[in-house]
């Protein structure tokens, strides 16, 4: 069997989007997804995005402040 016979034989999930950044509204979007449970690789597969960028605004050393948005925002 081929190498592109074997893969197309698999089910595989769409990536539709893929992104090498997050903007502001994303990394609000990051805290507020990890809150309501999803896994940092969940959340990177729906944002199209490597797990490291997730990472990053989890930790606070990009998109300072988003934490504190999605806080105001989730607390209504």
């Amino acid at each position: 069997m081929v190498p592109e016979t074997f893969i197309s034989s698999l089910e595989l999930n769409d990536v539709s989007i893929t992104r090498t950044r997050l903007t502001p509204n994303e990394a609000i979007a990051v805290w507020l997804m990890k809150w309501s449970g999803d896994r940092h690789d969940i959340v990177a597969a729906k944002l199209g995005i490597n797990q490291g960028r997730i990472a990053e605004v989890l930790t606070e050393q990009k998109h300072i402040g988003s934490r504190v948005a999605a806080f105001r925002l989730k607390s209504g």
